[in-house]
């Protein structure tokens, strides 16, 4: 049990990771860059160990709640990961768009996207890892 929550807690904090910069580096990369602009005063500057610490404590969450629910396919990884990704970018951003005037109306369902996506490849690959790995 312990290697398969290992295993799908690496496997789905690279794969989120690794979709999540391609959708906002990526896709979003104009978006972004125009917000930092406007909202730049608010940021400082990435410390990215943090950024990967966040990384292993979603692989970590999204491969506990798996395992607990006894997912252990690709597909279904995937559209769990989804749907739990969904509802939390979906109470996230509500919350944080009606608090915080860095964070516009319309940046809302671009993050609740791209979310849900990278958290879909999240899920699919500890889906993945959970069917190989007994």
């Amino acid at each position: 049990m312990e290697k398969k929550i290992l295993y799908g807690t690496l496997g789905g904090a690279v794969a989120g990771t690794i979709v999540s910069m391609a959708i906002y580096m990526g896709l979003f990369g104009s978006m972004a860059e125009q917000w930092m602009a406007e909202h730049g005063a608010c940021l400082k500057e990435m410390n990215t160990t943090w950024w990967f610490v966040s990384a292993i404590v979603h692989g970590l969450l999204y491969s506990l709640l798996f395992h607990k629910m006894g997912i252990n396919t690709l597909k279904i990884g995937a559209v769990t990961g989804a749907w739990v990704a969904l509802l939390i970018a979906l109470f996230m951003g509500i919350s944080m768009a009606s608090t915080y005037t860095a964070y516009p109306w319309d940046w809302l369902p671009l993050d609740i996207l791209g979310n849900t996506v990278a958290s879909a490849a999240a899920g699919a690959v500890i889906g993945w890892i959970y069917s190989k790995v007994k």
